[in-house]
């Protein structure tokens, strides 16, 4: 059975548009971070999520130390039993959110998103400074 031309020209449009909406959004899909044994994290629609061996209360203080260590201006924080977020602005007014979840078992789900697109150098910093501050590990020296 033969296609008409509209038919196969919906179908290669269609086409078209798939692959380029996978090239032009990487960070749609799941992708690893190198962490340690006590993390699960990845990149889901540009931003880093992470699963940490953590109580909600030591990650949000972590979190709210890491921020303000590295100088951005808060603009809300707000935490409880169950969630918390954070959100700031950089030097280059680009917005940051960490936001948490409280989980069973003393654990916490952390959703870290740096700019409108998701900046993932930006978002890497923030982790690693947080996970810094909960691992009690010496602060790295700010540029």
């Amino acid at each position: 059975m033969m296609k008409t031309l509209p038919e196969v020209l919906h179908l290669a449009s269609l086409t078209a548009f798939v692959a380029i909406g996978s090239l032009l959004c990487p960070g749609c899909g799941p992708r690893p971070v190198e962490t340690g044994p006590d993390i699960q994290a990845r990149y889901q629609f540009d931003a880093l999520r992470a699963r940490l061996d953590y109580p909600i209360a030591e990650v949000y203080q972590a979190a709210d130390q890491a921020v303000r260590d590295l100088g951005v201006k808060v603009l809300y924080d707000k935490q409880d039993g169950v969630a918390a977020q954070i959100d700031a602005f950089d030097a280059q007014q680009d917005y940051i959110t960490v936001g948490l979840v409280a989980l069973p078992y003393s654990k916490t789900d952390m959703t870290i998103r740096a700019g409108l697109f998701g900046n993932r150098n930006k978002s890497d910093v923030v982790f690693e400074r947080i996970m810094e501050s909960l691992r009690g590990e010496p602060e790295a020296v700010q540029p």
